[in-house]
């Protein structure tokens, strides 16, 4: 089963996340005093500003990540830290906190996936500027990406810790995946803020079942092969689109789609896909764009494998 990043759009889900947060800050780490409720949420949590993304593993919130986008409540942190000085005016600001992985599930790709998701949804929100106390554990990979230190470790009062005060220009955030939605403009078709993850070998798509969502890959490689055999008639790399055609034509998928290495994926909503792909002829031009070059390059393949090529 893939790892999933999403949003948490139900109250399960984002009682899931405060859930998490009690399991991580009090009974793992003892950076929050127990409590009856044994959850972590605090009046931030209420706010129509504020997403939740959770990294979900066999329906269990193993991963989560805190966004509140600035409003006339302020952010979090202003209680305790003036980022805002270190901000040009006019800038729109998002929060990032009550970052958390279960103890059993931490790796440096769960931590990024959090972060570059949370990136992306900034991007998407029109946000220019992403805070971030942060655990100083994580601090040089978020360097790697973007974010800036812009003052020295101080103690935060909600998870009594210390951490280091980061902040990202969202313009400037070093990932593969948001140049590439820039580049092609394609963030409107990936509202549904999904991020999958699977291990080399594992099926991201089977033939014969019913297409309800297309993938772009982010990172890895992807093999694309006839049912039931082993021959393979396209490899999909990163910026390449998977099961797009099913939403189209409404047929059952047509082929396997497997994991060559390690690979994350973006999900596109059908809805959202057919409703872009119709309304928009701008997005849909673009799209039918990827969909040539990924038809040239199964052609090429193909040519290759029956000693047509050149």
């Amino acid at each position: 089963m893939p790892i999933k990043i999403k949003i948490a759009d139900t109250t399960s889900l984002i009682d899931e996340s405060f859930r998490l947060r009690y399991k991580v800050f009090v009974e793992q780490e003892g950076y929050i005093e127990p409590n009856s409720q044994r959850r972590v949420f605090d009046r931030f949590d209420a706010f129509p500003t504020t997403f939740n993304l959770v990294s979900m593993l066999d329906n269990v919130a193993v991963g989560a990540f805190r966004l509140a986008i600035d409003s006339s409540q302020g952010l979090p942190a202003d209680s305790y830290y003036d980022f805002r000085q270190h901000i040009p005016i006019g800038s729109v600001l998002m929060h990032g906190g009550m970052f958390c992985i279960d103890r059993e599930h931490r790796s440096s790709g769960m931590a990024m996936g959090l972060i570059l998701m949370a990136s992306y949804l900034a991007m998407t929100k029109g946000v220019t500027h992403v805070v971030a106390p942060i655990n100083p554990a994580i601090g040089n990979m978020l360097k790697r990406i973007g974010f800036k230190q812009v003052a020295d470790e101080f103690m935060d009062p909600q998870v009594n810790i210390s951490v280091l005060p980061l902040i990202l220009d969202v313009s400037e955030v070093k990932d593969f995946f948001l140049n590439f939605i820039r580049q092609n403009e394609l963030h409107d078709f990936l509202c549904d803020y999904q991020r999958w993850f699977y291990k080399a070998g594992e099926t991201i798509i089977s033939s014969g079942t019913k297409g309800d969502a297309a993938f772009v890959i982010i990172e890895g490689v992807a093999q694309v092969k006839l049912p039931n055999t082993d021959t393979v008639v396209a490899t999909v790399e990163e910026g390449g689109m998977l099961g797009e055609l099913a939403l189209i034509t409404d047929e059952p998928r047509s082929a396997d789609v497997i994991a060559k290495q390690d690979v994350v994926v973006m999900v596109i909503n059908k809805e959202v896909f057919l409703h872009r792909f119709m309304n928009s002829p701008e997005h849909a031009l673009k799209l039918l764009k990827l969909l040539g070059n990924r038809t040239q390059g199964m052609l090429k393949q193909l040519q290759l494998k029956d000693g047509f090529g050149s």
